[in-house]
């Protein structure tokens, strides 16, 4: 047997030594055949000794060291004597050396900086392997096509790692099973969730014991609109998971990190699917039980920036860059509560380190796409226009019109933007028109805690001379805002009083409240100054408070009044002596479609106000207003609506419709 396996032959003429040597190739042969390849080679080394020279014992040696999964040392070898080895045989070196480089690409570098080394070296190798064989990927060997797979999803080489996936499978080569992880890994991160779905399945079903492969498939659920399933999913296998194991005969117990990736990733998934609190909760329990655990920092702080508290998440995301100072998300965090913070000369180290060291991995491309869209020109462009009726005295006059276009400048000296802007308010009242247009332009100031503008603009109807708005504001904390104002010849005062030459000054001070992204309330005080010496004072306020929260459906109850009151009465212009409105309703805001930074959103609200007017009592004031949203990428929103309302003025009820329509371009 062992004679026909190996090209050697006995006879009975044969000396001691031949026939030991043929008695160990035939135990070498034995071992090969039970893939006993440690025993194996131990015999073909010792025969070795004897028969240093032999290029059979050689040979084998080489293959052995290639089975054994010594790919580097068998590749070694392999080059001191080429000449000895079939093609065959050179291409299964070949290709068990580019899988050993492969997964030693994998290993976690040095260094940042170096970390990605190994995978370069083994891409060159592999190209160079082809480029000797005249091949390219697309004809390469199968083994060394999947390993690419592998190779390039380590080097964040997402769309190429998808290209070539479709090229195997539209050949009819399925994929084996160590390769699905970077496959699923690369369709995610090139934002196709519905074909890394059952990539990731049938993954877990190979590898069940990979959490990272669970976790990756509820995000993958979350991003392909089927937020019920992820959730669901991971409550399966929370529930399967207990937070500790034990082995038989231990005496403790130790931590189960399944049930905790189980656990991060459900509180993750409600969090991106509108349910903050709950979020919250759950994180910060965790990260009070695991103090050190940067990840859980890391998470804590992503939903404390989604609540609106940058202070609060830029605090979570210095302790897990802290724990964990090479990983990506603690600094991505902090770039973004910087940016929201006001802060770019801070954001921008994170920005730029980050974008020279993972250019390709998809939170940095996000955080690419986000710097460019805050820090470039910003466009405002809106129209809307309504029409009263009912034979009343409306201030909005018969007919009205309103449109124009603002544009910013990028950031300068992040601090700045310059800012141009025109504006045509068109009135039509029984017997006159009013047509003004403004032209305009001045300066946006915000740095840290403060913010501030100063523009200047001149109407081309002549009346009131140059107008001047300034204004300045303090952020106190991540909840509390105050802001005061003033404007020469204030463009929102009474176009009545504009009808009849009269302009108008104003000052105001507000105070907002954001206790998180549920819970908003304002409050402001302003007067108006008309050249005609009337005072016309206002006492405002305003709250939302969010309801009900769904993966596609916000409810919100909203609330607002005012008090307002005129020193002179003998005016042309609307002007009550004493009014006050309180009013209540309720929003509705669907997400009816939603593929990453695009979607559109549908959003209905209905109010009942009751409008009191001195001197004429009382009345019941009826709103509507629905609207459509559709954001067609990051920075880029397309809005329109319409609204109808029943408003009284002296005593007479009207009926006011009105449409609108918005371009914001730029965050």
């Amino acid at each position: 047997m062992a004679g026909a396996l190996f090209g050697i032959s006995g006879n009975g003429l044969a000396s001691d030594a031949e026939r030991e040597k043929d008695d160990a190739l035939t135990r070498i042969s034995q071992h090969r055949d039970q893939g006993q390849w440690l025993d194996a080679l131990a015999e073909i080394e010792r025969l070795q000794q004897h028969y240093p020279q032999d290029d059979f014992l050689f040979r084998l040696q080489v293959l052995t060291l290639s089975d054994i999964g010594n790919a580097g040392r068998a590749w070694q070898l392999y080059q001191q004597r080429p000449q000895l080895f079939d093609e065959a045989q050179r291409h299964r070196l070949e290709a068990n050396r580019l899988s050993k480089l492969v997964g030693w690409s994998l290993a976690y570098g040095k260094s940042e900086d170096t970390r990605l080394d190994e995978a370069e070296h083994a891409l060159a190798e592999m190209q160079r392997v082809l480029q000797q064989d005249g091949l390219d990927a697309s004809s390469a060997p199968l083994r060394i096509r999947f390993d690419r797979l592998i190779l390039l999803n380590r080097m964040a080489l997402h769309a190429q790692v998808r290209d070539e996936y479709f090229a195997l499978t539209q050949d009819g080569h399925a994929l084996p099973d160590y390769v699905l992880p970077a496959v699923g890994d690369s369709l995610m991160a090139t934002q196709h969730p519905e074909q890394a779905i059952p990539i990731l399945q049938a993954a877990i079903k190979s590898e069940p014991e990979r959490d990272d492969l669970r976790s990756e498939l509820g995000y993958a659920y979350l991003e392909n609109s089927q937020e019920q399933l992820a959730i669901d999913s991971l409550r399966q296998w929370r529930d399967a998971e207990p937070p500790f194991r034990r082995q038989a005969g231990a005496k403790q117990s130790y931590s189960n990190w399944a049930r905790y990736e189980a656990d991060l990733t459900l509180a993750m998934i409600r969090a991106y699917g509108g349910d903050l609190p709950t979020a919250q909760h759950d994180l910060e329990q965790m990260a009070d039980a695991a103090p050190g655990n940067g990840g859980l920092h890391a998470s804590l702080g992503r939903v404390y920036q989604m609540r609106g508290w940058p202070r609060r998440a830029l605090e979570r995301q210095q302790m897990a860059y802290t724990l964990d100072p090479r990983e990506v998300q603690p600094r991505a965090g902090q770039f973004e509560a910087y940016v929201d913070l006001q802060r770019d000369d801070l954001a921008r180290p994170y920005y730029e380190d980050l974008l020279r060291r993972y250019p390709t991995q998809p939170v940095v491309q996000r955080m690419q796409q986000q710097w460019r869209a805050h820090r470039g020109w910003q466009l405002h462009a809106y129209a809307e226009g309504g029409r009263s009726s009912g034979g009343g005295v409306s201030p909005l006059g018969n007919d009205d019109r309103h449109y124009g276009v603002e544009v910013q400048s990028p950031i300068l000296d992040d601090r700045w933007r310059l800012v141009a802007f025109a504006d045509r308010r068109s009135v039509d009242y029984t017997d006159q028109r009013l047509n003004p247009l403004r032209l305009g332009a001045g300066a946006r100031y915000r740095f840290g805690q403060l913010d501030a503008e100063l523009l200047v603009n001149h109407a081309d109807d002549n009346i009131g001379g140059v107008g001047i708005r300034a204004g300045a504001g303090w952020q106190f904390n991540d909840q509390w805002h105050i802001g005061l104002s003033g404007a020469r010849n204030d463009e929102e005062a009474s176009m009545q009083a504009r009808a009849a030459g009269i302009d108008a000054d104003s000052m105001a001070l507000a105070l907002s409240y954001q206790r998180s992204e549920r819970t908003q309330w304002s409050v402001s005080a302003s007067r108006f100054h008309y050249a005609d010496d009337n005072n016309r004072d206002l006492l405002s306020s305003s709250i939302e408070q969010r309801l009900l929260t769904l993966p596609k459906l916000q409810v919100s109850g909203v609330g607002s009044g005012y008090l307002g009151r005129g020193s002179r009465s003998d005016v042309p212009y609307f002007n009550p002596e004493r009014d006050g409105l309180a009013e209540l309703g309720l929003r509705l805001e669907h997400r009816t479609w939603q593929r990453y930074d695009r979607h559109f959103k549908q959003r209905l609200e209905l109010s009942l106000g009751n409008y009191w007017q001195r001197g004429y009592g009382s009345a019941l004031v009826p709103s509507a207003g629905y609207r459509h949203e559709w954001q067609i990428g990051m920075g880029r929103v397309l809005e329109y609506g319409v609204r109808w309302s029943r408003p009284v003025y002296d005593g007479r009820r009207e009926r006011h419709i009105g449409l609108d329509a918005a371009i914001h371009w730029g965050q």
